[in-house]
Parts: C-alpha cells; sequence; structure tokens
C-alpha cells in the first residue's frame, strides 16, 4: 500500500544491510578465524564457526547488547568450545587482532542509499532508529558521510513495539505520516506495524538469520519493495 501523502513524511530508517553492509562482514570474520586456526595447526571448516559462535551469540546480546564488540565476546566463547584450552591461550590474541580490524572497519554503503537520501531528505525528515552499540553506530554514521541528513538519531538495545511507541513520543512522530524501512521482519517491520506506524521492507539476501521472521501483513501499512532505489517512486 502507498502512502496517503507523499510530502513532509517521517522516513525512518535502519542502519545495519539496510544503509550499509553489516552481516557480510561478520560472515567474513567467521572464514578468517577459521583460517587463522587452520594456519596455526588446528584443522576447522568455516561452516563449523557459524554453530559454535551462535551458540554464544544470543546470550552475549542479552548481556552486552548487539554489535561487533559483544560478537567478538562470542567468538572467543567459540574459541574455547572448539579448541584445547593450550592452543585457545595461543591464539587468543589472533582473535583479538581479527576483532580490532572487524571493529575498526569501514562499512561500506548498499547500492543507492547515498543518492537516494540526499533527494528524500528534500521532501521529508529523515530519522535513524538502529540497535547496536551507541558509540560503535554513531561511529559508523559519521564515517559513513550520511550523519547530516538525519534530523533525529536513536539506539535503543531493542527494537520491539515498546521502543517504537517511545520513538515516537521522543521525536513527536505522527504515525499515520511515519515510516520504518529496514530489512528486518523482526525488529524493522512487524514492531514498527504493530505500534501503528507504516513500514517498508527491503529484504537483503546476507541479512542475519536472526532477523527473519514471517511478514505481519495483516491489513497493516506496508510497503514491499526490492532495491532502496524504489523509494523515491514511493515517497
Amino acid at each position: 500500500m502507498a502512502p496517503a501523502r507523499r510530502d513532509n513524511l517521517n522516513l525512518i530508517f535502519d542502519a545495519d544491510d539496510t544503509l550499509w553492509y553489516s552481516n557480510l562482514h561478520f560472515r567474513e570474520v567467521e572464514r578468517e578465524f577459521a583460517k587463522a586456526l587452520s594456519a596455526h595447526g588446528v584443522e576447522i571448516d568455516a561452516a563449523a564457526v557459524r554453530p559454535a559462535v551462535r551458540r554464544f551469540e544470543l546470550e552475549i546480546i542479552g548481556s552486552h547488547g548487539y554489535g561487533r564488540g559483544p560478537y567478538m565476546r562470542a567468538m572467543h566463547l567459540a574459541l574455547d568450545l572448539l579448541v584445547a584450552p593450550a592452543a585457545a591461550a595461543r591464539l587468543r590474541p589472533i582473535v583479538d587482532e581479527i576483532g580490532a580490524r572487524f571493529i575498526a572497519r569501514d562499512c561500506e554503503l548498499m547500492p543507492g542509499v547515498r543518492q537516494t537520501l540526499a533527494v528524500l531528505a528534500t521532501r521529508h525528515r529523515l530519522l535513524l532508529f538502529t540497535k547496536g552499540q551507541r558509540a560503535e553506530q554513531l561511529d559508523k554514521l559519521g564515517r559513513s558521510g550520511l550523519a547530516p541528513l538525519f534530523s533525529h538519531v536513536e539506539v535503543p538495545a531493542e527494537k520491539d513495539v515498546a521502543a517504537y511507541r517511545r520513538l515516537a513520543e521522543s521525536a513527536a512522530l505522527d504515525p499515520q505520516a511515519s515510516y520504518m524501512i529496514g530489512n528486518s521482519p523482526r525488529s524493522d517491520i512487524n514492531p514498527a506495524l504493530r505500534a501503528g506506524l507504516g513500514a517498508v521492507y527491503i529484504p537483503q539476501a546476507q541479512a542475519w538469520e536472526h532477523d527473519h521472521d514471517e511478514l505481519d501483513r495483516g491489513g497493516r501499512r506496508l510497503i514491499e519493495l526490492e532495491s532502496f532505489l524504489q523509494l523515491l517512486e514511493v515517497f
């Protein structure tokens, strides 16, 4: 369903895997981790790293939140699970090096993002609403060059229905004139719809499996697009 009006809307954007690539980099780190283990005499298939990290990932998120730093904590726990204690002690500095490069890595913008946001900012109010480590996300936003386009930025610990209602209050949003735009049914689309906002779903093939969920269509204001550039046709 297209929006009722085209001008002066509140367009709220997710960041990771919506504005810039993210999950792709996590998978690359897992391959680098497996390669480093192999180079130091610990033979392990890269496919075995993902379930080992996954075993600790959600637990770490619960205590430390989302982000690259918490993810590296999970990887250290996976190291202890995958190799003997002596090998883990020897490999820990190498994992720290992998983590340092990962945390410092710039995020490549996804196709069409920069030019699309530049045009939308002339028509509407743009907001950023993305979960994770606040300092990490603000650093990525600053390095992306996109920060001046957003009038309001929030980095909540979780994006659930209550978080969207708090956003609507703190940013003085009219839900009927507001759309959440993202790639995650679980944290971008479904809770925004249930909070009374509209939502735009732009799927990403490399998205994190934890973000998968059945789209809550249910007659609400949901728009599904194939690419970020298509936002210019809708808004």
